[in-house]
């Protein structure tokens, strides 16, 4: 099994402070900055990078987050208990991203994450349109783990309407239906790649970079995610 190992950038030449971008267990991305002093350590700062909070220029601070100082000795165990992420080690080091200012050390790993390929995987039905099929159905996760079918079909004037959209994966005041994301606000969209990636990365919280439309896949049958957080 691959061991992660808690990587810290020191963020200026000599300083005592360290700051480090990772993936927690259950999705979220968190910055993380903290300052070293003796054998003591202390979070200056904590926050979620994945998305932001209504109007808020800044994502909030994760909510369990409750120890500020402790022993340094103690840091990846606060880390495993508060911010759901299990490292086997932690290194400092000081490379290129000392100096950087904040908002530009977030764009340059932001930039390192965005280098993989997800790819969103839809089965097409019927004829096409802007060289994809008329109807794009998938199951996938999203990056908080939800899992999420989706219903797409193309409605006319270059534009492509949402059928069906809803969670599948609990079931809510034991009336066993899904329930639609609170989040889906765009009914119709460009019926293009670009389009569908945008409202599919905006509207449902997800990553993806690329799409695959395959077909022979039984949705109906078989309720497992095709693609996503999983």
């Amino acid at each position: 099994m691959h061991k992660c190992i808690l990587i810290l950038e020191r963020t200026a030449a000599e300083s005592p402070a360290y700051r480090a971008t990772f993936k927690t267990k259950h999705g979220r991305h968190v910055f993380l900055s903290l300052e070293l002093s003796g054998e003591e350590c202390a979070i200056a700062e904590c926050f979620y990078i994945d998305r932001c909070q209504g109007r808020l220029k800044r994502p909030l601070a994760p909510q369990k987050l409750k120890a500020r100082r402790f022993p340094a000795d103690k840091l990846l165990e606060v880390i495993a208990s508060e911010l759901d992420k299990t490292f086997y080690g932690v290194e400092y080091i000081q490379n290129d991203t000392a100096g950087l200012p904040l908002e530009e050390y977030l764009q340059r790993k932001a930039g390192e994450s965005n280098r993989k390929y997800r790819f969103l995987i839809l089965v097409g039905e019927g004829e096409r349109m802007n060289g994809l099929p008329i109807r794009l159905r998938t199951r996938l996760k999203n990056k908080l783990h939800r899992a999420i079918y989706l219903d797409l079909a193309y409605y006319k004037d270059g534009l492509g309407v949402v059928r069906q959209c809803s969670y599948y994966d609990r079931r809510y005041q034991q009336r066993a239906v899904p329930v639609t994301p609170p989040t889906l606000v765009s009914c119709f969209f460009p019926y293009t790649r670009e389009g569908i990636l945008t409202l599919v990365n905006q509207e449902l919280c997800c990553d993806f970079t690329h799409i695959l439309v395959t077909e022979g896949i039984d949705l109906d049958s078989n309720t497992t995610p095709l693609c996503g957080a999983i």
